[in-house]
């Protein structure tokens, strides 16, 4: 069983900065000197924020945003390894893990962490054996695509994923999906990935044989996107 619901601890996280829905920027024309830690010249750091990883030819590995210093200027966490004429700025990576049709325990608001999906007793940091298992089903899940959050009502920011998250050649059975973050965050308000975001109940078992099944994403309205916030 489960209870649709944005988690409690995702929104205490998301207000000090702990999660970031951001899509990836991809080769983004800068300038960083040999031994630097900043980045110049980008056209523009609007959809930049503190924590997001930092890739490309002489950037540092395992390199984090550390501050936005300007409209064109961001300062890295770890010196550049040689010239910088191009970077790649990440976001977080969330996953949507699904629950077995009949799990033991009730998922809801509560649910702070997957834990060791597949494994352990379900608990609320936790889904454990809980989680769905079966042919064409990975334990943890499918990998989501970020779109940037936007405000269209001017009253509740909204935020989905690119595409409807799809298990093929699959049997198995679902009641429910969670959707939950991957990665550590530079000043995140939380030290271990797995955070869960939400909880959504299917209304039922759905069940697959030798077949796909698609979790389709609402419209992404101030009304009926997956993750509103007002």
């Amino acid at each position: 069983m489960a209870t649709t619901g944005m988690a409690t601890s995702f929104k205490m996280e998301l207000l000090s900065g702990g999660h970031c829905f951001l899509a990836t920027q991809s080769n983004v024309a800068c300038t960083g000197a040999n031994g630097a830690f900043t980045l110049t010249g980008l056209a523009s750091t609007a959809n930049l924020v503190v924590g997001m990883a930092a890739s490309g030819t002489n950037v540092a590995a395992g390199a984090v945003v550390a501050s936005i210093d300007s409209a064109s200027q961001v300062t890295l966490s770890k010196a550049h390894t040689g010239a910088v004429t191009a970077a790649t700025f990440a976001a977080d990576i969330f996953k949507m893990l699904l629950v077995k049709g009949t799990p033991a325990r009730t998922f809801d608001f509560t649910q702070t962490n997957i834990g060791t999906p597949g494994t352990g007793t379900p608990t609320t940091s936790n889904v454990g054996t809980d989680e769905t298992s079966g042919t064409g089903y990975t334990s943890g899940g499918v990998t989501l695509a970020n779109v940037n959050p936007s405000n269209p009502s001017g009253a509740v920011a909204i935020t989905t994923f690119a595409a409807n998250p799809t298990w093929t050649g699959a049997s198995f059975s679902a009641s429910a999906a969670i959707i939950y973050n991957t990665s550590v965050r530079l000043g995140g308000a939380s030290p271990q990935s797995g955070r869960v975001v939400s909880v959504h109940d299917f209304g039922g078992v759905q069940t697959v044989a030798s077949g796909t099944l698609t979790v389709v994403l609402p419209t992404a309205d101030a009304s009926n996107a997956i993750l509103r916030l007002s």
